[in-house]
């Protein structure tokens, strides 16, 4: 495999640990360790930079010449902002490949919210990481369009590492009346676009202040500091940020 395929299948695997919340808020990237162990065990470290300067270029990363290359830690400004483009492409994809669905589907599309919630009663975090993304995933899957699963990638990518700490802070948001993917895959079923909107829409914001809460909680003041668009400064200032942020949420 050649070095720029081979940099291709490097930032996809990092896409999707980052989706997958296997990497935290203000995570630094050594490509020393990244290459000798895991999945990027005996790639070189070029294809492995470059790969990680790409998602610092599509503003997933965050880094700067003679910083470590980093994941950014959220700020309630920063996660609104995404989290509202995310819902308004999931709303679109999920309507547009409203009318593609049929019984085997919204079977598979059901079994995997089972397995969802099987998790959940577990609390499995891996698992139900892993078939929460599988839910959504599957729900764009039916509009068949490439470049709007892509971007949503993206946004996955960059909301993905605070969503971890929701499911290990030990106090899950239990909110009344059944799970709104139950209300999609009504909607789904019923091809009722009013409906799926508003599952979609309930779903997405359900968590987000309890994510930042969490984060702000267990992030050391110096990730916290990490911030997407925002200049990479010294440790010591990193803390200081850091410590004014925690104190401003008191």
């Amino acid at each position: 495999m050649n070095e720029a395929n081979l940099t291709d299948v490097v930032r996809e695997k990092i896409v999707n640990k980052l989706i997958h919340a296997e990497y935290r808020p203000g995570h630094a990237f050594k490509l020393r360790e990244m290459g000798e162990s895991g999945d990027f065990a005996g790639i070189r470290q070029t294809p492995i930079r470059e790969a990680l300067l790409q998602l610092v270029a599509q503003n997933i990363l965050v880094g700067q010449r003679g910083f470590t290359i980093r994941v950014p830690s959220p700020t309630v400004e920063s996660l609104a902002e995404v989290r509202s483009i995310r819902i308004s492409l999931e709303v679109k994809a999920a309507a547009a490949g409203i009318n593609h669905w049929d019984k085997a589907g919204l079977q598979q599309l059901t079994q995997i919210h089972k397995e969802l919630m099987k998790a959940k009663k577990a609390r499995s975090t891996e698992d139900i990481l892993r078939n929460n993304v599988r839910f959504h995933f599957a729900l764009y899957e039916p509009a068949q369009m490439p470049y709007l699963t892509s971007i949503l990638r993206q946004l996955w990518a960059i909301t993905g590492p605070s969503v971890r700490y929701l499911y290990e802070s030990g106090d899950l948001v239990q909110l009344p009346g059944r799970h709104k993917h139950e209300d999609i895959i009504q909607a789904l079923r019923e091809r009722d676009l009013a409906l799926l909107q508003q599952a979609i829409e309930e779903d997405g914001v359900m968590h987000g202040e309890r994510i930042l809460q969490v984060v702000q909680e267990q992030l050391s003041a110096e990730a916290l500091a990490v911030q997407p668009f925002k200049k990479i400064e010294s440790t010591r200032k990193r803390a200081a940020i850091g410590r004014q942020i925690k104190q401003n949420q008191t």
